[in-house]
């Protein structure tokens, strides 16, 4: 068998990113012919199967070949001309994209030109999406949010994304870049440093919170200058540790006491909590998107959001011997 796997190129590594090199990495590894692409091609006769993950163009995604095409939708982009699903009032939406009320939203955003461009083709967009066999998302969250904009329930399968993480792997941990990871890694953030991953929200839960315990932040991203003002602003910058990208965050994980994870925007489904509890690592995050499901009961959640409650469920917690 001959499979090609798909997405938009992007300067940043993200989830969808991760979960296609895994796809790629596993076909491969049971035989399959498996190549990826960043352009579509001119020519779908050469492969049996497509696996489509990110194509923000309608007009490019019409092209693909709907009888042999599977379609995974990671995040909120086909729905949301904003991509996040929530209002520049930083509140979630769960209407059902189109023209109303997306005409008032999107003109605040960002690049305002194509977030209307892209509501003026949200139509377009859940047609092409509805021709294809098979469309794959990651939580019964996600596949709700579907079904709201119009794609036939049973063309939708749900398939978490399969962790396979040691919970132990016998030897010191280092990351893949061989920085050694400290001892005595308290609490755990690790995601982008954009608005939607919540960080913000942390570092003011931390600023309430009545234990002193010391965070590390293992990512990067555009709010990280905004974001260590802001917890220098809080007085919490002494107890924040800033580690940049790191390419093997299940490390970090492993070495945590916690990881927390405080987004804001519903997640579609949540893979850093859920390979922290499969880690065995204490979690909390906010009960938001699909987190519930990515955490299967494994975690401590909190009201979405809510900074004094976050902060109450991380004072709630155990201390490691080198905490106390």
């Amino acid at each position: 068998m001959n499979v090609l796997l798909y997405l938009d190129a992007s300067r940043i590594r993200g989830g969808i990113e991760v979960f296609a090199d895994r796809q790629l990495a596993e076909l491969r590894a049971s035989g399959v012919v498996a190549s990826i692409a960043h352009a579509v091609p001119d020519d779908f006769g050469d492969w049996d199967e497509i696996f489509v993950h990110k194509c923000s163009s309608v007009a490019a995604l019409e092209r693909f070949p709907p009888e042999k095409t599977t379609l995974y939708v990671h995040d909120h982009e086909p729905l949301c001309p904003r991509t996040y699903a929530y209002t520049p009032l930083r509140r979630n939406c769960a209407r059902r994209g189109g023209i109303w009320p997306c005409a008032f939203c999107a003109p605040l955003c960002r690049d305002p030109v194509a977030a209307l461009r892209r509501v003026m083709s949200q139509k377009r967009r859940v047609r092409a999406m509805a021709r294809f066999h098979r469309v794959v998302t990651l939580s019964n969250f996600m596949k709700s949010r579907l079904v709201a904009n119009g794609i036939p329930a049973a063309r939708i399968s749900v398939e978490p994304p399969r962790i396979a993480v040691s919970k132990s792997s016998g030897a010191p941990e280092h990351s893949t870049s061989g920085q050694a990871v400290p001892d005595g890694v308290d609490l755990l953030f690790a995601g982008q440093l954009i608005r939607g991953k919540g960080l913000q929200l942390l570092l003011r839960a931390m600023a309430v919170m009545r234990s002193q315990r010391t965070l590390d932040v293992v990512g990067s991203g555009n709010m990280e200058p905004r974001l260590k003002e802001l917890a220098a602003k809080l007085g919490v910058a002494p107890r924040v540790r800033w580690r940049g990208f790191q390419p093997d965050a299940s490390a970090w994980m492993r070495a945590a006491q916690c990881v927390v994870v405080p987004s804001f925007w519903q997640e579609p489904y949540g893979l850093v909590a859920a390979e922290a509890a499969a880690l065995g690592r204490q979690v909390v995050a906010f009960a938001v998107g699909g987190l519930p499901e990515a955490c299967a009961g494994r975690a401590t959640l909190v009201p979405p959001g809510d900074v004094h409650a976050l902060a109450s469920a991380l004072d709630s917690l155990p201390t490691s011997a080198n905490q106390q």
